[in-house]
């Protein structure tokens, strides 16, 4: 578990690197009226991950290295990096290393997925999040466990 927090912890900085990079690069660039298919990409990718922000979670795509390290049967699914307190997440229970696997009984294979599900229901609020979390291995020995988490709508 230590080595996915450093391998997740990389990927937060690497992933901020990106978006910095890519937000400098929008400023440099506003001859360009058309996105390129890449430039596209990237907006998209800002777009989840704001949303996921908006949810309370900092997210990315499961890749090969978090599989192996969860020990998870294929790198589907969309990994919790942080959780952002006082938020729809947190007060569902996500857990920082948990991989989101459904959003309302629909599957999450990508980051993709995870924003078009997420664009549906968190308007709305009321829907269910199941995650697969690693157990503890001091305590409960390999493996891990399916959750569901209900999130409720946010009430001002």
């Amino acid at each position: 578990m230590h080595y996915l927090r450093i391998l997740l912890s990389g990927m937060i900085i690497l992933g901020m690197v990106g978006l910095a990079q890519a937000a400098s690069d929008a400023t440099t660039d506003k001859k360009s009226v058309a996105l390129t298919p890449d430039k596209a990409t990237d907006k998209k990718q800002k777009d989840i991950i704001a949303m996921a922000e908006e949810f309370g979670l900092i997210v990315g795509p499961v890749t090969e290295d978090i599989r192996k390290e969860l020990n998870l049967r294929s790198a589907e699914g969309v990994a919790v990096f942080e959780v952002i307190g006082d938020s729809l997440a947190e007060l569902a229970g996500i857990k920082v290393g948990a991989v989101i696997s459904e959003i309302n009984k629909k599957p999450v294979r990508t980051l993709e997925d995870f924003g078009r599900l997420m664009a549906e229901v968190l308007p709305e609020g009321n829907f269910t999040v199941a995650t697969w979390e690693p157990t503890n291995p001091e305590n409960q020995g390999q493996g891990g466990q399916l959750n569901f988490h209900f999130v409720p709508k946010r009430t001002d």
